[in-house]
């Protein structure tokens, strides 16, 4: 079975580099670059960037990164032919026409890869909404953590750390020095205090911790 997902993860990484010519190089390796680095947890990464683009205004509600990855590889046109990745979104979103016969015949392996390639899409779109990077370990780890449903959440964290929301993922992890986990430990808690000023500090501790990945710390 685990050779089998490995496989067919493999088969999608090589189908989303195909595609390099249609949907522009630096897309093809961004993607797939996010479902080496996502594997199993692709799904749940898909929908919280998908919640996040709706709460940012990136994506319209009947946006999905599945159907706008599909939408890519039918394109005559790149991100890069585009001032904003919102202008490209809305692109694919009004100008492209689907083929729904051909849709009945695609695989998982289609599907995986046209899901990566809308992710990549969609985690762009994030960054230039909020002017940093957003990181695709970060969201690895959200998912890792189970916050697939907690978008509201993940966004007020990603305000609240900007460009060192990648910290939070070592925390998580458990993959910072003793110094440097007691520090993002206490700008967490000062986070949560700020989100929820009538929190119990027993309860904001809780909090903190359920940021902790079981098993990633010693």
């Amino acid at each position: 079975m685990l050779g089998a997902v490995i496989g067919g993860l493999a088969a999608a990484g090589s189908m989303i580099m195909s595609y390099a010519g249609t949907i522009g190089t630096a897309l093809a390796s961004s993607a797939s670059t996010l479902l080496s680095m996502a594997g199993k947890n692709l799904g749940p990464i898909s929908n919280i960037v998908a919640s996040l683009a709706q709460i940012l205004g990136v994506f319209q509600a009947k946006d999905h990164p599945e159907d706008l990855g599909r939408r890519a590889t039918v394109s005559t046109q790149k991100p890069e032919d585009f001032d904003s990745t919102e202008q490209y979104i809305e692109h694919l979103r009004n100008d492209i026409k689907l083929d729904v016969e051909a849709m009945k015949k695609e695989t998982d392996i289609d599907r995986t890869a046209y899901t990566a390639i809308g992710a990549g899409i969609a985690i762009k779109g994030l960054s230039e909404s909020k002017g940093f990077d957003i990181p695709v370990e970060a969201l690895v780890t959200f998912a890792k953590l189970g916050m697939e449903t907690k978008e509201k959440e993940i966004n007020a964290l990603l305000d609240s750390f900007q460009g060192d929301i990648s910290k939070v993922s070592e925390y998580a992890e458990g993959k910072l020095g003793a110094q440097e986990e007691v520090a993002v430990g206490d700008r967490l808690a000062d986070h949560f205090k700020e989100e929820y000023p009538t929190m119990s500090e027993a309860d904001i501790e809780k909090k903190v911790m359920a940021l902790e990945i079981s098993g990633g710390k010693q």
